[in-house]
């Protein structure tokens, strides 16, 4: 009977996430579908294929996030656990994403309190990371002098700061959340932070890509035939629009915030109507590209 029970939640939570998604999918398309592109295949491509790069790292980093907190799971478990939870941030509130994760966790033989402590780590280091990612697009790019791109720059050596193991087990001793196999020092969250860093490098390439792979009518503005030149600006404005959209509570996987801030600063480097063409793009390539991962990871699981 508590097996029945346990499918038919199983089920009914599927089905709510499915609906949100599609809704999502379905609003993106409907704000689309009065604007006349024209289209670059290939770049679309590209971009899909950076994020066949992305996804199995975020796997592999939250594999090493539980080793490092005393549990060993499979590469193949943890890319289902990172996201079949991803999935959850559809639903309004970050709660359906953090309870996703805590419940796979522990079907894995993950305790509640270090998988909760885990995805706050990994969360912090996403943050982090995007920050110093921000941070490198205004050096990269001597021309960015916005006071927001300044910003990212002062934050880099408090996040580098935040991050060190004394500060994180100070936290969780605070809360009484301090696992009794934490086992993180500073190289370990440094290499991991480098990493993140790298991975929003990869995402914003793919945001570049998808980005330039489609324009109104007529011949592509200079900034869809820019190359490379914009690509640090990209990978800023990304990472931080993503990041904003974390923050927030309410929306839907960041719907309308990351959007929103992506549109301000893509304001500095595109003409109208790009700025608000281009996050509603982007919102939609990663959406397919979520949905399909975890219909891949599911159809797996179904096999075996």
């Amino acid at each position: 009977m508590k097996s029945i029970l346990k499918k038919t939640i199983g089920v009914a939570v599927a089905g709510v996430i499915l609906f949100f998604i599609i809704r999502n999918l379905v609003s993106g398309l409907a704000e689309l579908e009065t604007v006349e592109f024209n289209v670059r295949p290939w770049r679309i491509v590209g971009s899909f294929l950076m994020l066949a790069v992305l996804f199995p790292v975020y796997g592999r980093l939250w594999q090493y996030i539980l080793a490092k907190m005393g549990y060993v799971i499979g590469f193949s478990q943890s890319m289902r656990i990172w996201f079949l939870s991803q999935a959850g941030r559809y639903i309004p509130g970050k709660i359906w994403f953090a309870l996703g994760r805590i419940y796979l966790c522990e079907r894995a033989g993950v305790p509640r309190g270090t998988a909760t402590v885990a995805m706050g780590l990994e969360l912090a280091l996403v943050l982090a990371s995007a920050i110093v990612a921000f941070a490198i697009a205004a050096l990269a790019s001597p021309a960015l002098a916005r006071r927001e791109y300044l910003v990212g720059l002062v934050l880099v050596p408090v996040v580098v700061a935040a991050v060190h193991p004394a500060v994180i087990r100070a936290v969780l001793r605070k809360f009484n959340r301090l696992p009794a196999d934490f086992d993180l020092s500073y190289p370990d969250i440094l290499k991991m932070l480098g990493l993140y860093v790298i991975c929003w490098g990869i995402y914003g390439a793919g945001f570049h890509l998808i980005a330039t792979a489609f324009w109104v009518s007529g011949s592509p503005p200079e900034f869809y035939s820019s190359g490379a030149r914009v690509l640090p600006e990209m990978i800023g404005v990304n990472s931080i629009a993503w990041a904003g959209g974390l923050l927030s509570v309410v929306t839907p996987a960041g719907l309308g915030v990351r959007e929103g801030i992506s549109g301000v600063l893509l304001s500095g480097l595109v003409e109208r109507p790009y700025p608000s063409l281009i996050p509603l793009v982007a919102r939609l390539w990663v959406t397919v590209a979520e949905l399909g991962t975890i219909g891949i990871l599911l159809l797996a699981r179904g096999s075996k």
